[in-house]
């Protein structure tokens, strides 16, 4: 075990199993492969290579399984896996057929072409698993969109909300990043084929054609030109992957929060012991999805170095994308699946919520007090009369709308102005504006 992301013991909850295969050394070999044998039977097509050439390559290549460790020795000699990989391909192939293997192609093309098809294949499982997430968030928001909670600004109780209207605060920059990775695919999803420098002056006057079979064969699309020293989409799809972790993040710290012994609004199934206080029920998950978004976001921070690309191409690049890359892609695929194990083992404690309604005596209600007395009195004068009667609720353990009520003379309905519910604005039209719109299919 070298990373938490590939070790047996923590695997399970700081890596997404599907995405994760993706990004083995298996995997990445295989997509090599495909990206020799589409490239060889684009040239044949095309006459740059003899009749006959590509089909032998693509059929001994098709199947040919090839093991992590023979490669291991020149990797660290070279910095990159395709010298050793053609050694031994080569090896399998007749000479005139080996001599057309890998034609006019750089190593870089076939590891960035095979990282595109690893990719591609990820943001399948990635978009998956987060149209479950939004779906179960939908789920949720409807069903608590009356929910009369407090809401607290800067940790402290502020006026009330519903437990619906909470929840879209974390539903809508899913919905937002959903349309973002959409956007995105289109410049990401590209084949890399631009030979050493990036000319394709080894397949001129076909490299172009080739480059648009290949693409096509491989079910990717093709850059305006070869991206070799171009890192911008790979960056660009690295923030989207800590963004979305950060987002689910959110959801984890304000989970974590509301769990605490002090407020004890959220409970959840099967929680983390301790191994020496019994009293314990320790909000695992959502440390997990906490520390998830800060590890992605220090990655992604490392990816971004890569745009200080040198010249033409840049060894230095290749290998803080494969250091931070993978395990990038695997963390954030599992902080969207983690959330929503954790939203499916949180419960609402409505009873907690109401007590902490009770013990809050009235204060969350001042701002509506302001307003409310400001139908009779200036602004300044309604703010100083619920300033004071928001101190005599502290001193006197009472309600804060009776201290109100006995300091002025206003004929105010004041049992309406006690209620919260009485006081939530558009709560609920946003939650259910949220719930019904479609933009997450």
């Amino acid at each position: 075990m070298v990373s938490a992301l590939d070790s047996t013991l923590t695997s399970s909850i700081y890596s997404e199993k599907e995405t994760a295969a993706l990004f083995s050394d298996e995997a990445e070999i295989n997509s090599l492969l495909k990206f020799e044998k589409e490239l060889a039977m684009a040239q044949e097509e095309l006459g740059i290579i003899p009749a006959g050439i590509g089909q032998k390559i693509f059929s001994a290549l098709d199947g040919f399984k090839i093991s992590p460790a023979s490669l291991a020795e020149d990797y660290a000699k070279d910095g990159i896996p395709i010298p050793a990989l053609l050694k031994i391909l080569k090896n399998e192939l007749e000479e005139e057929t080996a001599n057309y293997l890998h034609f006019g192609a750089t190593s870089q093309d076939a590891l960035d072409t095979g990282l595109i098809i690893r990719v591609k294949a990820a943001i399948d499982v990635i978009t998956r698993n987060f149209d479950r997430l939004i779906d179960e968030l939908v789920s949720l928001a409807s069903i608590h969109k009356t929910t009369v909670m407090i809401g607290r600004t800067r940790n402290q109780n502020g006026a009330p909300i519903t437990f619906g209207l909470k929840i879209v605060n974390w539903i809508e920059p899913l919905k937002r990043q959903k349309r973002r990775l959409t956007e995105l695919i289109p410049r990401l999803l590209v084949i890399q084929l631009g030979g050493s420098v990036g000319t394709n002056a080894a397949l001129a006057p076909k490299g172009e054609e080739v480059a648009g079979k290949l693409a096509q064969a491989l079910g990717l699309s093709l850059p305006v030109s070869p991206w070799h020293a171009q890192r911008d989409s790979i960056i660009e799809f690295a923030n989207w992957l800590s963004m979305t972790a950060g987002q689910v993040g959110k959801i984890g710290k304000d989970l974590m929060l509301l769990a605490q012994n002090e407020i004890g609004e959220i409970t959840f199934n099967n929680p983390g012991k301790s191994s020496t206080m019994p009293n314990k029920a320790n909000p695992v998950l959502c440390e997990t999805l906490v520390s998830l978004a800060a590890f992605c976001r220090s990655n992604a921070d490392l990816i971004e170095q890569t745009a200080l690309i040198s010249h033409e191409r840049d060894g230095v690049c290749m290998t803080i994308e494969r250091l931070a890359f993978p395990t990038l892609v695997c963390a954030a695929s599992a902080s969207i699946v983690q959330t929503k194990t954790c939203l499916e083992n949180m419960s609402v404690n409505m009873e907690a919520i109401q007590k902490n309604i009770n013990a809050d005596r009235g204060l969350f209600m001042a701002e509506a007090a302001v307003f409310a007395l400001m139908k009779f009195t200036t602004r300044k004068q309604a703010s100083e009369l619920v300033s004071q009667a928001c101190e005599s609720c502290i001193s006197n353990q009472s309600h804060m709308i009776d201290e109100l009520k006995s300091l002025s003379s206003f004929n105010l309905d004041w049992e309406s102005l006690r209620a919260p519910q009485n006081y939530l604005g558009n709560a609920q039209k946003i939650v259910e504006k949220a719930v019904n719109d479609d933009a997450h299919d």
